[in-house]
């Protein structure tokens, strides 16, 4: 189940540029889907009693609830063990072993003598050797981020049975010659330096300076993709060899039953087009190194990332990972039981952490819901719109404007030229940061023109106010699009809700509808008390 951090560096901010660059009117899609596979799933359903694939069917359907009811809008969520994903994933390594970059040894895996299994990289759990965190898995430690093998950790553990009676058995596995990509890798890697954030930059090359060596793509494990080579057949792919795989099938699925099957094509190969990957840093590698290196593996001239939009970690209070099993922390099915999408969504991309670590704190969430979104925005909004009903029966008033207005009429204008780059940059926080700015703005105007006694400056002061509430009605959307709707619909506007509105102003004489409360703040002691109730129950 993600848990906040997961919500946010993930599903979250990809919903905010798809629902932008479709704002824009680009041909966008945005595709991702629930990892099926790996030993996880195959242990938990052997827990459970049922079958693997009625596990995996009801978690999938379950997580895309969620995500429908935080208003993230997939065109195709999807998830790995679809037929469409498994074809693509035997079709593309074949691929990549016929232009020579499958390479076969033999090497020592991790055997649980107690489970009689081979185990899967996350089912081993140990001392990191680099910073010395208890809880690194066999295949990454997600506090430094270091890649690692099974064999690396310090006193290592087996996750199914809790014991260490471990060892280490040969077995033949086939792997992607990174090595031998690895020149190819670097030309890539060296013509995003200039679009990349730094995070995303740093990890890469360091990575790149240590030397890439050939991973394997196999593992001895039964739920899972089949693997298609040769001598393989009690192998499967591992899940994070095809994970990544799934963006490429998961568009090919979205145009199945489509009149031009074939369009997928469109969004994997040239460069007329825009890619973009939402992640927290842990997967940073996997969208730089290792996934490029898989489309060049298959030689059959795929399009390349464009833009990784890394997260630093948000983490829980005290800067404490989150954790399910040990009951830690806020996980999505947990936070609309607490509060409603809107507020999580402004939150979370508000607070996002771009440049550093983050911990959840109650008081961050109460400042960034009662002081931010309602202090400033919806607050200057409400008194605006109920100006507009008291005053003028809910018309938009002529007026003559002076340079003070027209001066914070083209802040609309600049403000919007910089939210776009930012965005098409692969950075949120600093977007928001500029309309919050402008929201600040206004509310410094209204409150200086004091247009409830200056009727000399009344009618252009509400003229002035009614096109930045227009404005934020647009540049919300992509954030909280239910409060942006909801905004919209009270503006009576029956256009289409797009961005090219910002440079439409609100004309004279136009009526808008009744005005209500776009959101309510929250009592922050309350949202507390629920939280603890919510934690006791579990």
């Amino acid at each position: 189940m993600p848990h906040l951090g997961n919500l946010m560096s993930s599903l979250l901010s990809g919903d905010v540029f798809s629902r932008y660059y479709k704002m824009r009117e680009y041909d966008t899609l945005y595709v991702s889907g629930t990892d099926t596979h790996g030993t996880r799933a195959e242990f938990e359903a052997a827990k459970r009693g049922i079958e693997v694939k009625s596990l995996l069917e009801k978690n999938h359907n379950y997580l895309k609830k969620l995500i429908e009811n935080f208003n993230i809008e997939f065109d195709n969520y999807t998830h790995t063990e679809s037929e469409n994903h498994k074809d693509f994933v035997e079709e593309i390594y074949l691929q990549m072993e016929k232009a020579g970059n499958i390479i076969t040894k033999k090497e020592e895996r991790a055997f649980c003598n107690d489970c009689n299994v081979f185990l899967a990289d996350a089912f081993i759990e140990g001392v990191c050797p680099k910073c010395e965190y208890s809880y690194a898995k066999g295949n990454q430690c997600e506090k430094c981020g270091t890649l690692l093998e099974a064999e690396e950790l310090k006193d290592p553990k087996c996750k199914i049975c809790n014991k260490s009676n471990i060892s280490f058995k040969e077995t033949k596995h086939w792997f992607l010659d990174l090595e031998k990509l690895q020149p190819e890798i670097k030309k890539f890697v060296d013509s995003r330096k200039d679009g990349w954030s730094k995070n995303v930059l740093n990890m890469t090359n360091n990575f790149l300076r240590e030397g890439l060596k050939p991973r394997a793509v196999t593992r001895d494990l039964k739920w899972g993709i089949h693997a298609p080579f040769m001598g393989a057949e009690d192998k499967i792919i591992y899940v994070w060899a095809e994970a990544a795989l799934g963006y490429v099938s998961a568009t090919k699925e979205y145009f199945l039953d489509k009149d031009n099957p074939e369009k997928w094509k469109e969004f994997w190969f040239g460069d007329n087009v825009k890619q973009i990957y939402t992640m927290a840093k842990d997967n940073i590698p996997f969208h730089t190194i290792f996934f490029p290196a898989q489309l060049m593996a298959s030689e059959q001239g795929y399009h390349l990332p464009d833009i990784v939009s890394a997260t630093e970690y948000l983490n829980w209070i005290g800067n404490e990972k989150f954790s399910k099993s040990r009951n830690v922390g806020i996980f999505m099915d947990d936070a609309l039981e607490i509060l409603s999408a809107p507020y999580w969504r402004f939150y979370l991309l508000y607070d996002r952490p771009e440049s550093k670590d983050t911990s959840f704190s109650w008081k961050e969430l109460n400042k960034t819901i009662n002081m931010v979104l309602i202090g400033d925005l919806c607050n200057f909004v409400n008194r605006t719109l109920q100006f507009l009903d008291k005053n003028y029966n809910l018309e938009i008033p002529k007026a003559e404007l002076d340079d003070a207005d027209k001066a914070l009429i083209d802040r609309i204008h600049v403000t919007e030229s910089v939210v776009a780059e930012i965005l098409e940059a692969g950075n949120i926080k600093d977007a928001i940061d500029m309309i919050i700015n402008l929201c600040r703005e206004a509310n410094t105007y209204f409150q200086q023109r004091e247009p409830w006694k200056n009727d000399e400056k009344k009618d252009a002061t509400i003229y002035t106010s009614m096109q930045l509430v227009k404005a934020f009605a647009v540049f919300m959307r992509p954030f909280v699009p239910s409060i942006s709707e909801k905004l919209w619909k009270i503006l009576n506007i029956d256009r289409e809700l797009m961005w090219s509105e910002l440079k439409v102003g609100m004309e004279k004489g136009h009526k808008i509808k009744n005005p209500e409360i776009l959101i309510e703040s929250i009592d922050i002691e309350e949202i507390e008390k629920k939280y603890i109730s919510l934690k006791n129950r579990d």
